[in-house]
């Protein structure tokens, strides 16, 4: 919420939450910027000319140090043979993308271009690394056809000049050198063993119609991002256990203790495209209280869906590795294709199409969508018309200690509001002069909007312990609540 406010009650969880009337926990869609796709296409002659979005590099952020939001992503040319590089750019505001030349890696005879890696994968920036020249870090894989590299870790000073470290293997991984979906500096976590978060995809037999086997997601732990531990978990994301019939990349971020983890949730539509049908893809969000144990979130809602017909986005979506956070805003970058993508994955083709790859000759461009802070999930009313409540659990008084304000979007005068009534937690009684109607209702969007009563301030309720009664009225949507100093 404000930067002078507790760490904010959010509702990606329920946890503090003790009884509802007529009011859920809901998914919020994110908004979907109207200059999408942002990032810029090379010309027909560079290496970037038909793909330019965070996908097998996977990094976009925002480096409060420099002002700047960074990408890491990955591109290829118009040949049709299989390649990925990984390019660097750079926004003042998130939507104007400046790719600079480097001059570092030589493209058809010439440096000059924005390529800073020949592998690819997910970056993290690490301020907490003593070393300058570790201060940002990826996890690399590549490159191809040969992927004779390895895993192995990358270290820079400023995200431009890497230094790759030797080739290393989990025993988990086979002997083979799986896709790196996820890298995480978590400094929430208050395990130390846990401090770096590393994700990989892996197969298995699917219990669904489809291909034979399908993708699942793995995690390991380390205390400095070189040694890692497996999780006892594992697979802890797996389409047999949910609806999807496949989850392919996704987002891991600690955020306000919690770990939210949007995924790509993908089906494959009976349309007579492919072997198995169309694969097609929107996120979803999973949701995790101790960083490693993750429950999806209302599955059957979407954080980002796909684009209309005849949209850029309209085929299938691949969610960046962290979100970028800045002030207010929380950043979702993606990657979007359009239903060209016929045959994904390889092996799902129509018998006589043409072509020989499933991905790396067809257009992918980043798209950008935006949700309010705490906005991940909220509490609305079951119809959005209807009034309705929610309770939260006791609160006692070193809990409260503050004004108590609130995140509430979708308000309108006189029509979506919210009211708080503050009750007497041993009686369940309203408090004198703390009713629904001694409240000043919240009916503007704010982030942190100061709940007020007409006669008393929140210090005045006189009992040990209270309970907070959000009533809603029409659309509005609840975020988040907490206590400011």
């Amino acid at each position: 919420m404000s930067k002078q406010a507790r760490p904010s009650c959010h509702f990606l969880t329920m946890d503090h939450i003790q009884q509802c009337h007529n009011v859920v926990q809901s998914v919020c869609e994110a908004t979907k910027h109207p200059s999408n796709p942002l990032l810029p296409l090379g010309r027909l002659d560079e290496w970037d000319a038909t793909q330019a979005s965070p996908w097998a590099c996977r990094t976009v952020l925002y480096d409060d140090d420099d002002g700047l939001f960074k990408c890491w992503y990955n591109g290829t040319d118009l040949s049709m043979n299989r390649w990925w590089a990984s390019g660097y750019a750079f926004s003042e505001d998130g939507v104007h993308w400046v790719k600079p030349r480097l001059g570092q890696i030589e493209y058809k005879g010439s440096k000059d271009n924005n390529m800073v890696m020949r592998g690819w994968g997910p970056v993290i920036k690490d301020d907490g690394d003593p070393d300058p020249g570790k201060r940002f870090k990826a996890m690399l894989m590549g490159p191809v056809p040969k992927n004779d590299y390895g895993i192995r870790l990358a270290c820079s000073p400023d995200g431009i000049h890497w230094k790759e470290g030797k080739p290393y293997k989990l025993p988990q991984w086979r002997g083979r050198n799986p896709d790196m979906v996820a890298f995480c500096k978590d400094d929430q976590d208050p395990n130390p063993d846990r401090r770096y978060k590393l994700v990989w995809q892996d197969t298995h037999q699917s219990n669904k119609s489809g291909p034979d086997r399908v993708r699942i997601k793995c995690m390991a732990f380390s205390p400095d991002g070189e040694h890692f531990t497996e999780s006892s978990d594992n697979p802890f994301l797996d389409p047999n256990d949910g609806l999807e019939w496949e989850n392919h990349f996704l987002m891991l971020a600690p955020y306000a203790g919690v770990w939210v983890l949007p995924y790509e949730y993908g089906w494959y539509t009976p349309n007579g495209q492919g072997v198995f049908g169309q694969y097609l893809g929107d996120i979803r969000l999973a949701v995790s209280t101790d960083g490693e144990h993750y429950q999806r979130l209302n599955p059957h809602q979407k954080v980002i869906p796909r684009g209309a017909r005849g949209q850029w986005d309209e085929g299938f979506l691949v969610i960046s590795d962290k979100p970028a956070i800045k002030d207010d805003t929380i950043y979702l970058y993606y990657c979007g294709q359009g239903e060209e993508w016929t045959c994904w994955p390889a092996l799902n083709r129509t018998p006589g199409a043409e072509g020989t790859s499933s991905g790396t000759t067809r257009l992918s461009r980043m798209g950008l969508a935006t949700l309010r802070r705490d906005g991940w999930a909220c509490l609305e009313t079951t119809d959005r018309e209807t009034p309705g409540w929610a309770m939260t659990k006791p609160i006692g008084r070193a809990d409260r200690d503050g004004r108590l304000v609130i995140n509430v979007s979708h308000a309108e005068p006189w029509r979506s509001f919210v009211r708080v009534e503050v009750l007497d937690a041993g009686t369940g009684q309203v408090l004198d002069a703390f009713s629904g109607d001694d409240c000043d209702p919240i009916e503007t969007d704010a982030i942190a909007a100061p709940v007020r009563w007409r006669h008393k301030t929140l210090a005045d309720a006189d009992a040990e312990q209270i309970q907070l009664r959000f009533c809603l009225c029409g659309a509005a949507r609840l975020h988040a609540y907490g206590f400011e100093d």
